[in-house]
């Protein structure tokens, strides 16, 4: 009997990985490409299996120096592909099917003589590969531009592009190309749009030996361009097409009244040049869409409507289609696939004219750029929700510090900031759409980004604090939700704590003052003004916490200037006696209404909404009235012990 079961057992597992074997279908490799301004390799890669994950290893060869890799379980989609390059680190790509049963695609790149490939990274991205030179700060460190006011051109001299820039780039087909002669004429222009956005135009040369393409038609370059779709869409234009899509600073013009989006780095299929196309569904409308080649390698749009300011550019998550729309006719969540949130911030100082910001997001976005004289909005369409105390405190002392966050009805969420009109911005999008990076690049050196904590300077004396006096601030309010999870919001909770804590305070024979008391949008600095107008002794800031991962959870208490270090001390110690939580501690940090408040300011972080049994908590009655009584007993007796 024994024995049967065994035997039952082998041949169900036997049948089970035969049949897994035969129903796991191989990845599909669809192009190669190659961004010859950083030396990365991109290998897209479709229907590959969530599990399938891998660690590349590449083999090292000598004569010539080259390396190769394998991708496993997978075809090549159409015949082999090769890039060949002069004056590049890499002068050669090449990707063929290795073999069939089992099917491998691999992988060849050669390099020039000296280069070190010990550095070599080969990332699994997405589900695609990239080969890059140098080592990767993090994962998401490959940047496509998708808007760039560097490369704004002021000029306008009509829509059509010039025959005699296209016959002299002209570039000569390789024997195979002339085989086909349209499939040679098409690879021609992308080549001739492709090589260098600082080509000479006038020399008369040609170019054979910059670089020759032996690949299909369906080639994608990611730092370029090539647009071959030009549609109606929901009453706004979708422009289309393959490569990196980059676009300048919009401009408007009048006489007759008209929007101007110019693409650097474009080059426009030919059959949709000059094509006009009326932005409504029967034709009838005034707004009517144009688009041309406005020199060899760039596109320009133009849409003639008597609102042009309405107008605004939609890029999709893989940059890939632009939808230009009048805002008012705009349903954004109609834009929305996939939900994200804002992850994290990073700032790098890269000069005191220059600074980067990155955000990371837990999915590929979603966005819209608007840039005036001295503003800038970036909408993130399918974003959430964003930890507002971590970004306050990463982007405080730099060049961002002027950065806000609000959230957009239903979902999304709108990024504001005041620059210059001189100033520069460029916005650059991760390769797999899960991080934005924005460059600022000031006229004037910006000093002192980062003040050292030593340095700061204590209150300025002024009029003496109303004894026994508390401002109150409950984080957040109206369209600025804080963290959200599971329909719960935080601008709710921590007005509830607030309002308790104030009825406390209140039947103590305190005096409170609360910078909100209903579900109200105010600034950072509009409550630091209000603090300084009611001129309290001390001033006290409700927040809930939230992480990207659920395990974090307990409460802290953050301080800035040294003369607030004692309040938050008592006002955590009363917490962490009352509430059966995870000590998380007393931190100084820069959150914005803590370091521009002069009287001692703290703000509490009563827990983690992100924790699925502490936001359970968090909305309970219990737990909320021990957490009021506890902030208010730790005012109390901070303003008994500081008479």
């Amino acid at each position: 009997m024994r024995y049967l079961k065994n035997l039952f057992f082998l041949i169900i597992s036997f049948i089970t990985f035969f049949t897994m074997s035969v129903t796991a279908e191989p990845s599909k490799v669809t192009s190669l490409n190659y961004d010859d301004s950083s030396s990365l390799v991109y290998i897209s890669v479709e229907n590959k299996q969530i599990n399938e994950k891998q660690k590349y290893k590449f083999i090292r060869l000598e004569n010539p120096n080259r390396i190769y890799f394998d991708i496993n379980n997978a075809i090549l989609v159409g015949p082999k592909q090769q890039l060949s390059f002069e004056k590049s680190k890499i002068t050669q790509i090449r990707l063929a099917q290795f073999s069939t049963e089992p099917d491998v695609v691999r992988a060849v790149i050669t390099f020039e003589e000296d280069f070190d490939t010990s550095n070599i990274k080969i990332l699994d991205i997405n589900g695609n590969i990239v080969v890059k030179t140098v080592s990767p700060e993090f994962t998401n460190d490959y940047f496509n531009p998708v808007y760039d006011e560097s490369a704004v051109l002021s000029n306008y001299s009509g829509i059509t592009a010039s025959s005699e820039v296209i016959q002299k780039t002209q570039i000569k087909p390789t024997t195979e190309q002339a085989e086909n002669k349209e499939k040679a004429e098409i690879i021609n222009d992308i080549q001739k749009a492709f090589l260098s956005s600082t080509l000479n135009n006038s020399d008369g040369k040609t170019y054979d030996s910059l670089i020759s393409i032996d690949i299909s038609s369906d080639l994608k370059l990611r730092t370029k361009y090539f647009i071959n779709g030009y549609f109606l869409k929901n009453s706004g234009l979708l422009v289309s097409g393959m490569g990196q899509m980059t676009v300048s600073k919009v401009f408007m013009l009048d006489s007759p009244k008209r929007l101007v989006v110019d693409m650097p780095n474009t080059y426009v299929d030919k059959k949709i040049r000059n094509k006009e196309l009326a932005l409504c569904p029967d034709g009838s409308c005034k707004d009517i869409a144009k688009i041309g080649q406005f020199d060899f390698n760039t596109a320009r749009i133009v849409i003639t409507t008597e609102k042009p300011e309405k107008f605004i550019p939609i890029y999709s998550a893989d940059s890939q289609s632009l939808l230009i729309i009048n805002a008012d006719k705009l349903n954004h969540t109609s834009l929305v696939s996939s939900v994200a949130n804002i992850q994290k911030a990073y700032v790098k100082k890269v000069s005191n004219k220059k600074s980067e910001l990155i955000l990371s997001i837990t999915q590929p976005v979603v966005h819209s750029i608007v840039r005036n004289d001295d503003n800038i909005t970036v909408y993130l369409f399918n974003v959430k929700s964003y930890n507002e105390p971590d970004l306050i405190k990463t982007m405080n002392g730099t060049m961002f510090k002027k950065m806000t966050f609000s959230l957009l009805p239903q979902i999304g969420v709108k990024v504001d900031m005041s620059i210059k009109k001189d100033d520069i911005i460029q916005i650059a999008q991760s390769v797999d759409g899960k991080a934005m990076r924005f460059t600022l690049t000031s006229q004037k050196e910006v000093k002192n980004q980062e003040p050292a904590a030593e340095t700061e300077t204590k209150p300025k004396p002024n009029k003496p604090p109303i004894k026994n006096k508390v401002v109150l601030d409950p984080g957040h309010g109206g369209t600025d939700y804080g963290a959200i999870r599971e329909g719960i919001n935080e601008k709710d909770i921590t007005l509830d704590l607030t309002q308790r804590v104030a009825s406390i305070l209140k039947s103590k024979g305190y005096k409170y003052a609360i910078t909100r008391t209903d579900d109200t949008y105010i600034g950072l600095q509009e409550r630091c003004d209000y603090t300084d107008a009611e001129n309290p002794e001390i001033f006290v800031s409700i927040h809930v916490n939230s992480a990207v991962a659920t395990e974090p959870y307990g409460i802290e208490t953050h301080y800035y200037h040294e003369h607030s270090k004692e309040l938050a001390e008592v006002i955590q110690k009363h917490l962490i006696n009352d509430i059966d939580t995870k000590d998380r501690g007393v931190i100084k940090s820069k959150f914005y209404v803590i370091n521009h408040t002069e009287v001692p300011a703290v703000l509490v972080e009563t827990g983690f909404i992100s924790n699925p049994d502490e936001r359970a908590d968090l909305i309970t009655e219990k737990r909320k009235q021990a957490t009021a009584k506890a902030i208010a007993e730790g005012i109390i007796e901070y303003l008994k012990n500081n008479k």
